[in-house]
């Protein structure tokens, strides 16, 4: 049985059934959203997009909510294509990560024209890859992720990572903890200015990272 006391902080709000899932392993559950993200203006000369390169959940959301048309979507993560469908949109291809992604354009549709919606201060992974491979790309800003860090004085058994942004936020305040969970390798290679003291999710998904902190603290 897991201590009563083990408490560990998520750098993300949590939805109920989330933290009912940590509590029910016995673990004490802390959550603050460390980053928070907003839509900023773009414009494009065309209203209707082939070919668009989703990274985000949050691309998906500010595109749709524009005029602008996509006839078929190339992302990262389950969730992001399931918005994606669930709005009408024909995903092509859902990988688990920018480098999958960036592997299946240049393989499969290096010929084509693609739009990549993402974040101001997105990472260089898919568009240095696309580059070198000299597929066409336009990259389209449509929101910006800001810090929102908060002092936490308490010591926690356990910290959950979700993005690099996130772990930045973290880290600008407060100190290592015993131990450090994240969502994938590029939140890890983040973590990993700070400590090597971390597990990364077999998959891209919150749930997968709860699973990694109740087995790690099971043992």
């Amino acid at each position: 049985m897991l201590p009563s006391l083990t408490t560990i902080l998520s750098t993300k709000k949590l939805k109920p059934s989330q933290r009912e899932h940590l509590l029910n392993a016995q673990l004490a559950i802390v959550d603050y959203d460390f980053i928070k993200t907003e839509k900023i203006a773009f414009s494009l000369s065309a209203r209707h997009i082939d070919k668009a390169i989703f990274t985000s959940q949050k691309g998906v959301e500010v595109v749709l909510d524009s005029d602008v048309k996509i006839k078929k979507a190339y992302c990262v993560g389950n969730r992001t294509a399931k918005l994606l469908e669930e709005n009408g949109v024909d995903v092509a291809y859902a990988a688990t990560n920018a480098r999958e992604l960036g592997n299946y354009i240049i393989s499969k549709e290096r010929k084509c024209l693609f739009y990549y919606f993402c974040a101001k201060d997105r990472l260089d992974t898919l568009p240095d890859a696309l580059t070198l491979e000299k597929v066409q790309w336009e990259e389209v800003p449509v929101y910006k992720t800001i810090q929102t860090p908060k002092v936490y004085k308490q010591d926690f058994r356990g910290v959950l990572f979700f993005s690099p942004s996130g772990v930045e936020s973290y880290y600008s305040v407060n100190k290592a903890p015993e131990h450090s969970f994240c969502i994938g390798e590029t939140t890890a290679k983040a973590l990993k200015r700070y400590t090597q003291n971390y597990t990364i999710a077999t998959m891209p998904s919150v749930e997968n990272v709860l699973v990694k902190a109740i087995k790690h603290f099971k043992k």
